[in-house]
């Protein structure tokens, strides 16, 4: 029987499996597609705090640049740079990414099977029998990281995400966009009145350049973003996903055995739709606390870690509400204080891009 079955070899899943495999449980991850990283739903952008706070190291092997602040353009079209003055966060390649992560797991132990996909979940005692493509399995404890679809937690469990919350999202790699790579670009539009446009560079040719919008017409709305902003790029690729802007779930399911993470349970930071980060801290945290509770230890410590993060993702959400109500002229006027000279050495010092809402209080 495995100790640990992670359902889904995304970063929230592969670094659970990194951290139970450290602390000695046998871990088995299922992953339905033939290959890591596959498909690419993500722009990249990581601070350097939340690597740090994860134990992944900065490598070459996927990173493709470093940026050290944000320009922005407001809904009244005016704009605003703020230069923290040193490197804050890291561009990825995300395929690279998860395939470290997924070398990090193996090598702490964990086994990962590729091209087998989780069909059906049955209770079998204290455990469960899980039935996959490549025959069944059973397992003490289940850490489902399986995405946003979440078909097996919402199937199974009844638990699942706020659906009005998932907005479409339109990402293109373009080359051409001629600006300065230090800097991430957020640009606020009437026609994406649910988030923002985006251009995360990855040189100063090359870059992630994006759109959300739950309106319909999205294809044209990117359409818009591209010849108002960035007329001349050439567009290389494309891909289509979804991001969060709502709460987490409440019940992650220790009771069950069954704990949900990552993008399934909605562990997503609600102002920018990243998830990277606090998925995988807290499935960093879940998978220690089931390492404590097989071991016969106190999975407190993990469990405390696992409600900060959860409080903190909250609070965003509630303030992405606000924001999504406030007047036009109150970004304007937020981001001019945060562009300001006196702010700076704050940006520098003591902003972090993840635990956003706890660096402003404080403050």
């Amino acid at each position: 029987m495995i100790d640990v079955a992670v359902i889904g070899a995304g970063p929230a899943g592969l670094l659970a499996a990194r951290e139970a495999s450290e602390r000695g449980v046998q871990v088995t991850v299922f992953e339905e597609h033939e290959e890591i990283g596959e498909p690419e739903r993500c722009a990249g952008l990581l601070s350097l705090s939340g690597l740090q706070r994860l134990s992944v190291r900065l490598s070459s092997e996927y990173l493709q640049n470093l940026v050290r602040g944000a320009f922005f353009k407001s809904l009244m079209g005016r704009s605003y740079l703020i230069d923290t003055g040193k490197a804050v966060a890291a561009v990825v390649d995300r395929r690279l990414f998860d395939k470290f992560l997924a070398r990090e797991a193996e090598r702490a132990g964990a086994e990962i099977l590729l091209g087998t996909r989780v069909t059906g979940i049955e209770r079998s005692g204290k455990g469960f029998v899980i039935k996959t493509s490549r025959g069944a399995f059973k397992a003490k404890w289940i850490i489902d990281a399986e995405g946003a679809g979440a078909a097996i937690l919402r199937k199974f469990f009844r638990r699942g995400t706020d659906p009005r919350s998932w907005i479409p999202i339109t990402q293109a790699t373009v080359r051409g966009h001629g600006l300065d790579a230090n800097y991430a670009y957020l640009y606020f539009k009437k026609y994406l009145p649910d988030f923002f446009g985006y251009l995360v560079p990855i040189d100063e040719e090359l870059g992630k350049l994006g759109a959300a919008s739950r309106k319909p017409g999205l294809g044209k709305r990117f359409a818009k973003l591209v010849s108002e902003e960035f007329p001349k790029v050439k567009i290389l690729s494309k891909i289509n996903y979804v991001i969060y802007t709502g709460s987490p779930i409440r019940d992650l399911g220790f009771r069950e055995h069954f704990i949900a993470v990552g993008d399934a349970a909605g562990h997503v930071k609600a102002t920018t739709g990243g998830g990277v980060i606090f998925g995988g801290l807290i499935a960093r945290n879940a998978a220690a606390a089931i390492a404590e509770i097989l071991h016969g230890g106190d999975p407190k410590p993990f469990l405390r870690e696992i409600g900060k993060a959860l409080v903190e993702l909250r609070r965003i959400a509630c303030f992405k509400k606000t924001l999504d109500r406030a007047p036009d002229i109150f970004l304007d006027i937020a981001l001019a204080a945060a562009a300001s000279p006196l702010i700076k050495p704050y940006l520098a010092n003591s902003w972090d891009m993840d635990f956003q809402l706890s660096a402003l209080l404080r403050r």
